[in-house]
């Protein structure tokens, strides 16, 4: 019997309201020109089995669109939110610099504390929320074709953990995602119950 495979297209949300926030759990609005740009991200999709999102409205809007145009269920999770940063949450960026730069600093020198500056989610039990996420994913929608609509540091969380990367701060700058960024990762689920993910970006569209 061939292995089965899972497909799944993971897309970040497009231009939201809130320029120069840190968005986090904030919910800010898409707006019509991030919806064109995620649009535009997927024109080559041509099937889809389901579609996840982010419970956050940047992401779910467009994603209940795709949902209605595939004529597929959509499903929204808690799970694949960006990372709640706390006090830090909806406020600008030059704002948390001039009051807390020092702090700022020193956290993502080393992020993965068990206490953060913020008040909000740790890096370590973002990492787990995601890896948690993904499981499910992976469990619930098994040999699907899949849309994932999401958020950057939430697609960074994910390359980390798929690419097994250290558990340190540098991924974090090294890894650009502009909106409406999209990348692919396919599983094979062999015969022994192994997941077998390969990221594919950019996208191969033999698959």
């Amino acid at each position: 019997m061939a292995a089965k495979q899972t497909r799944i297209d993971i897309l970040r949300h497009g231009l939201p309201e809130g320029d120069g926030c840190l968005r986090g759990h904030t919910d800010f609005a898409i707006t019509p020109t991030g919806l064109t740009q995620m649009s535009a991200a997927i024109a080559d999709l041509k099937q889809l089995d389901v579609v996840v999102t982010s419970s956050l409205q940047r992401c779910s809007d467009f994603a209940e669109q795709v949902a209605d145009r595939f004529s597929v269920s959509l499903e929204r999770t808690d799970g694949w939110k960006e990372m709640n940063f706390g006090d830090w949450d909806g406020k600008t960026e030059d704002q948390l610099w001039q009051e807390q730069g020092k702090v700022i600093e020193q956290y993502w020198q080393d992020p993965w504390g068990d206490k953060t500056p913020h008040g909000g989610e740790t890096l370590a039990e973002f990492d787990r929320r995601i890896e948690q996420a993904w499981h499910a994913l992976l469990e619930q929608h098994k040999g699907k074709q899949v849309l994932l609509v999401t958020h950057a540091g939430v697609m960074r969380q994910l390359l980390r953990i798929l690419l097994e990367m250290p558990k340190n701060a540098t991924y974090i700058q090294r890894l650009k995602l502009p909106f409406a960024a999209r990348y692919r990762v396919t599983v094979c689920h062999d015969e022994n119950g192994m997941d077998w993910p390969q990221i594919q970006w950019p996208i191969m569209q033999q698959y």
